[in-house]
């Protein structure tokens, strides 16, 4: 009598079944609780143990892979991870070739970005970028900085330093070019603003081999419109109003909108509903204007994501 082949239970061999997955790195420090902010807004849950350099997501087809942002440009490049969120700013001194995916436009606790500044003393007799020549400047970027000052046709010294730069002069340099969000810091130290380099923003981008492959570029794709929508969507709001069909001529030429507005008849009346989508801002001075049209029934609600 000869045995019969052992089979594995269903169960099982779906739990063996290998499971494509995305490596993703993420900023810890300065930009990690407005990235785990951005993450949550878009429906996920994502924890970050920056003591254990471990992060969690319930996306099972992602793993976190933990690092400072300019570290995270390089591991990219390398392929020891497929894709990454860090500072543009960071792309763009270390000349990493990459693929850009998307950007989100905050900083450090705050939903704008970043300003890559020149910065020196109160007290400094620098005014302006032509008092640099001679001068010697720490940099976050010092190959931004280099170009900064070759098209200005200034000589000075460019020395790296990692953060943070504000306390280092004037005692080790007569000027910085650092990151800023608010300016509080560089106020803290006495520093004054003569020029800005750029703006940056946390970029999601992908190596070059990482993008060839289809489902890493499509799972990647999906998430930069789930972390986008949810960006727009914090800035913007829905309108919801009822108008007579004598004030839409007047209603529709007040309501900016990403596309035209819904418009439906209510039934049996001569009204209508109208809804739209506009930003937080612009809002705050239509709907004084939507009231003065004679408009009734005017709610704004929030928006979870708004995908163009």
């Amino acid at each position: 009598m000869s045995a019969t082949p052992a089979t594995k239970p269903a169960f099982i061999e779906k739990s063996m079944k290998k499971i494509n997955k995305i490596k993703l790195g993420l900023p810890i420090e300065l930009l990690k609780d407005q990235t785990v902010k951005l993450f949550q807004a878009a429906g996920y849950n994502l924890q970050i143990d920056e003591g254990l350099y471990r992060g969690y997501i319930d996306e099972p087809e992602i793993e976190i892979f933990l690092a400072r942002d300019q570290e995270l440009t390089f591991y990219t490049k390398q392929g020891a991870v497929d894709a990454a969120i860090a500072q543009e700013a960071y792309l763009l001194d270390q000349k990493v070739k990459i693929v850009p995916i998307a950007s989100f436009d905050y900083g450090v606790n705050i939903w704008s970005n970043a300003k890559i500044v020149l910065a020196v003393p109160e007290n400094s007799k620098i005014k302006s970028i032509k008092d640099l020549k001679g001068k010697k400047i720490l940099s976050r970027v010092p190959t931004l900085t280099k170009e900064y000052l070759k098209r200005h046709n200034i000589a000075a010294k460019v020395e790296w330093t990692d953060r943070p730069a504000e306390p280092k002069i004037p005692s080790l340099g007569d000027a910085i070019v650092e990151f800023t969000n608010t300016g509080t810091t560089l106020k803290a130290f006495n520093l004054k603003i003569i020029d800005v380099l750029l703006e940056t923003s946390p970029t999601l981008f992908m190596n070059k081999k990482s993008y060839q492959d289809k489902w890493k570029r499509e799972k990647i794709e999906n998430l930069a419109i789930l972390l986008k929508g949810a960006r727009l969507a914090q800035e913007h709001a829905g309108l919801m109003l009822h108008a007579s069909n004598e004030m839409m001529d007047k209603v529709l030429k007040v309501l900016p909108a990403l596309k035209k507005p819904t418009v439906t008849q209510l039934n049996g009346e001569n009204w209508f509903d109208v809804l739209t989508v506009a930003n937080k801002k612009e809002i705050r001075k239509i709907i004084p204007k939507l009231k003065k049209i004679g408009c009734t029934d005017i709610v704004e609600f929030p928006l979870n994501k708004v995908v163009p």
